[in-house]
């Protein structure tokens, strides 16, 4: 059987009509996950976009890979093999439409076929799903029925700078986007970030001045209303909801879609302006951790919701199962193959998750019984306190923090973060847990030098 791998990087689930949001912004993706299985509960154990394509791909979690950060300087163990090698070896046609080889080289490993972009700028987030149709769709075109293969199409439309064609701009937002009494966009004129977004640039492909040049292509002066880059990023997501039909098209033309298991996913979600972080992936909340994830096998034509936990680790798992390469013991997810197959296992893991991040903020964060306790390493931009526990049944928006109030439950789980921590070094054969090792990245170590430096410290 084919397989093809979509990722839409820093799509966050709670966007997606399929999980529940209210605006109509991917009705071909929505229509898709109806007929098949739909993961309501994928969470990430590592983010933002290099931990978590290394999870994916490697089957094993950040505290054995070691790759704890975007843009870090550490490399992957050498010991870890990748999905696209064991796939390769089983001798799948393996092939990538993807900038991921072009960030780290472990990225790069297990490919027969590395497909650029019909078209790269100067920023490698800036890819287009135009740019990524025009390669993969002609390469699908060229597949032969007994060539098995596995594609990974990775489309980064979502991923700031919201620059959506300008027919989509407005699709999901009336009014006036500098309306002085519509002010939620104002508090960002203290945020870290906001003298690199808000500069005035001629610059059309620079991620500085991108907030400048959205309220420029409106016709005002300065955004107040921060809903107008909400609106900015689902305007996004619809423009590359409307390019996935190309992709589920030629499968149809071509006969593909008889013998070939399609799965969406994402890498990370977005914050939009919760918890004073605007229109980025920093920050272990369930908006940045909680992704999306639904798979049909060829035939499916009934949907199914599946509450049941996974994690990315489980996709690499989930497709040696399905293309009977037997999994090595070091990757620790687990297959959903039986939930494809429209059965519930037995023995599945429970809720529990173990997380990080180390780009912009140096944390973990345990997810359990519907509490999560976020913990610093090290003090971040938003002089968030070191500890915060959240309910997420009563407080979806994480904005209650319940430390004081829930404290012998907040040492509880303080507790056991620390010893799943520890374990996790003991039996991957370190001794150093990898955030305090390595650090803040170098892409936020220079960010946090130049904050600091600002105005604003």
């Amino acid at each position: 059987m084919n397989i093809i791998l979509i990722s839409l990087d820093t799509l966050t689930a709670g966007h997606m009509g399929c999980y529940g949001y209210w605006k109509n912004v991917s009705p071909n993706l929505d229509r898709f996950a109806e007929g098949a299985t739909l993961f309501e509960n994928c969470f990430a154990p590592g983010i933002p976009t290099q931990p978590c394509y290394t999870t994916t791909f490697s089957g094993r979690e950040p505290l054995d890979h070691g790759i704890v950060a975007h843009g870090g300087t550490f490399d992957v163990r050498p010991d870890v093999v990748f999905l696209p090698e064991l796939l390769s070896d089983a001798g799948y046609h393996t092939a990538c439409v993807s900038s991921l080889p072009r960030m780290k080289p472990w990225f790069g490993r297990g490919w027969k076929e590395d497909i650029p972009p019909s078209k790269i700028g100067r920023y490698i987030q800036m890819v287009t799903a135009e740019s990524i149709n025009n390669a993969a769709v002609p390469w699908l075109q060229k597949r032969k029925q007994d060539d098995r293969f596995f594609l990974f199409l990775h489309y980064w439309d979502v991923h700031t700078p919201y620059f959506a064609p300008m027919e989509y701009r407005d699709k999901f937002y009336s009014g006036d986007p500098s309306d002085p009494s519509l002010t939620s966009f104002l508090p960002f004129e203290k945020d870290p970030f906001a003298e690199w977004w808000l500069k005035a640039t001629d610059d059309q492909g620079a991620f500085t001045g991108w907030i400048a040049r959205l309220a420029r292509e409106a016709g005002v002066e300065k955004i107040t209303d921060a809903e107008y880059v909400v609106a900015q990023y689902d305007a996004e997501l619809a423009y590359l909801d409307d390019h996935i039909v190309e992709i589920f098209d030629v499968l149809k033309k071509t006969g593909l879609e008889e013998d070939t298991l399609v799965m969406f996913m994402a890498d990370h979600g977005e914050e939009m302006y919760e918890h004073g972080i605007f229109f980025d992936h920093h920050g272990l909340y369930d908006p940045n951790i909680h992704t999306p994830l639904f798979a049909k096998l060829p035939g499916q034509t009934k949907g199914r919701s599946v509450s049941h936990h996974v994690r990315h680790q489980d996709i690499a798992v989930t497709l040696l199962d399905l293309a009977g390469v037997d999994v090595p013991e070091e990757m620790i997810g687990m297959s959903l193959m039986p939930f494809l197959r429209g059965e519930t296992p037995d023995d599945w893991r429970d809720d529990s998750l173990l997380t990080e991040e180390n780009s912009w903020m140096s944390k973990w964060a345990l997810r359990k019984n519907g509490f999560k306790l976020i913990k610093a390493r090290a003090k971040d931009w938003h002089n968030y306190p070191p500890r915060e526990l959240y309910h997420i049944p009563s407080d979806p928006g994480e904005t209650h923090n319940l430390v004081a109030a829930e404290s012998r439950l907040a040492d509880e789980m303080d507790e056991e973060l620390e010893a799943r921590v520890s374990e996790g070094l003991k039996r991957y054969g370190r001794t150093v847990d990898p955030i305090v090792e390595q650090g803040l990245s170098p892409m936020g170590q220079r960010a946090w030098d130049w904050i600091k430096k600002s105005r604003y410290w």
